[in-house]
């Protein structure tokens, strides 16, 4: 007869991954910030070499996605980890807002909100009563700075060993597969690896995979991508109702108190 999961058990097996909310919303920031410049060449152009193509698509995104302010879209979200008997697969509607600003609204199978703002992510599940506000802090920072959030796209291939999968020229709805792989041991601690697929129309990061430092992987694909859309103001406030009990947990408290954190 197996055992009876206490309550925290059952309830870290549904809690969306910090470090997954914090990575999509950096890989949907890869690029707000690029400045003007002339149009690069396609990335499909004859003649490129894999570096070039490679370049040329980083370029294409930036300049594509430089005016993103807002964005809305619904998501599909597969998750496979220790934690569950078998992958499970949640779906909702997520929110942006440059730079930092994220909401994911789960409505299946479990009714969660996640809201991300700045330094701060609150995870409020609804039917528990229960809420989660971390303190991400440097931790927060650390992400977003390795994927390039809040500076040039270039800063992903100076963190990443990137690959690129081109297109299948035979499919009209295939895209862009950016492999990366951390180069440095303090990033694969908590990353392992990230899969982007990049629409070859719009050029927007439309799929992300990733695998976390413990073997954990999420993936989460996007449908019915609005682009600046108009977004209620208080899309990313989350007040939590009178009586839903809140811990506090500060993730860049806890880095620093762990010996070797640091590195």
């Amino acid at each position: 007869m197996p055992c009876a999961r206490s309550p925290h058990e059952k309830l870290s097996r549904r809690r969306p991954a910090a470090a997954g909310a914090l990575v999509v919303a950096a890989a949907i920031a890869l690029a707000t910030s690029a400045a003007a410049a002339p149009p690069p060449p396609d990335p499909r152009a004859p003649g490129l070499g894999g570096a070039q193509r490679l370049q040329a698509l980083v370029d294409r995104v930036k300049l594509e996605q430089q005016g993103l302010r807002t964005l809305q879209a619904r998501f599909v979200q597969h998750r496979e980890s220790s934690l569950l008997v078998k992958p499970e697969e949640s779906a909702g509607e997520f929110s942006y807002a440059a730079p930092n600003r994220v909401r994911w609204e789960y409505a299946s199978p479990n009714p969660i909100t996640v809201v991300i703002d700045g330094n701060e992510m609150t995870t409020w599940y609804r039917d528990l009563g229960r809420a989660d506000r971390l303190k991400v802090g440097r931790y927060s920072n650390q992400i977003f700075k390795y994927l390039g959030a809040g500076g040039s796209m270039q800063t992903l291939l100076d963190y990443f060993t990137v690959t690129l999968v081109m297109p299948d020229k035979d499919k009209k709805s295939d895209t862009y597969r950016l492999e990366l792989t951390p180069r440095y041991a303090r990033i694969a601690k908590r990353l392992k690896s990230m899969t982007l697929w990049i629409d070859p129309q719009r050029f927007f990061p439309t799929r992300v995979r990733y695998v976390e430092g413990d073997g954990d992987v999420t993936e989460y694909e996007f449908k019915d991508i609005q682009v600046n859309p108009q977004l209620p103001g208080d899309r990313f406030v989350l007040k939590l109702p009178a009586g839903v009990e809140t811990r506090v947990i500060d993730l860049d408290r806890d880095a620093k108190a762990k010996p070797g954190s640091g590195s």
